[in-house]
């Protein structure tokens, strides 16, 4: 019962993340880096250009600092 439960949270939480969007401004980022990173962005012909490759950085980030904290508490 316990797994059900989680699993349907998980499915919660998809449909939410799915169907919520929102605007973001991101202040203080030097041209030179913001031109780079569009560059690369469009000669590795990415998907859905620069706001797909910042949101992927953000899954990448969360993922290396959930395998993070599971290596770090699985060691203690």
């Amino acid at each position: 019962m316990y797994q059900k439960r989680i699993e349907s949270t998980r499915q919660s939480e998809k449909l939410v993340e799915d169907d919520m969007r929102i605007s973001l401004t991101i202040y203080a980022i030097p041209v030179s880096l913001l031109a780079k990173f569009s560059e690369n962005t469009n000669r590795l012909h990415y998907p859905g250009g620069v706001s797909e490759a910042v949101k992927d950085l953000i899954r990448k980030a969360i993922m290396e600092q959930e395998l993070a904290s599971d290596t770090l508490f699985n060691t203690i």
